[in-house]
């Protein structure tokens, strides 16, 4: 079964890729999207990033090229304080993220069942679920997998 399996893994940022756990930062998609703007017209027609969308005349949009447009980040000015609070969300997103993404690649390898990540304290997951919503505004997951067919075939939600 591993075999036959492996060949399903693409590599990002390839379509149905699974975005590695590095991917995930303060800068947000928008930042990933100005570095490799090829990728930009995948989102012109996401809620995320509509005035990359052609909706002017034919004439206009003849001219009109979405890799040229610079998308502004999600997060621009933290406090001190926030800066803190949201690199220890990531963290913690980062954690649980890795061992989730391993342990399904270890299942597509060997066909054994994944064993995701178990929260120690139900402090621990809160954080993790506040972490989650932090990470979906700047990676919105839904858009993602829609604009780029990007997946992650492991709980992010718990």
């Amino acid at each position: 079964m591993a075999a036959s399996t492996v060949s399903t893994l693409r590599s990002f940022p390839g379509p149905g890729s699974i975005p590695p756990v590095t991917f995930y930062n303060f800068q947000g998609l928008a930042h990933w999207l100005n570095l490799n703007p090829t990728y930009k017209i995948n989102f012109a027609y996401t809620n995320t990033f509509p005035f990359l969308s052609i909706t002017y005349s034919t004439i206009f949009s003849s001219f009109y090229n979405p890799q040229t447009v610079p998308l502004a980040a999600t997060v621009t000015t933290l406090s001190q304080y926030q800066a803190l609070k949201y690199n220890t969300q990531i963290q913690l997103f980062h954690k649980v993220y890795a061992t989730n993404s391993n342990a399904y690649i270890n299942y597509i390898a060997t066909g054994k069942s994944p064993n995701y990540y178990t929260f120690l304290t139900y402090t621990e997951k809160n954080d993790y679920n506040a972490a989650v919503q932090l990470i979906n505004k700047l990676y919105p997951f839904q858009d993602m997998a829609t604009a780029a067919n990007w997946i992650v075939p492991f709980p992010i939600y718990m």
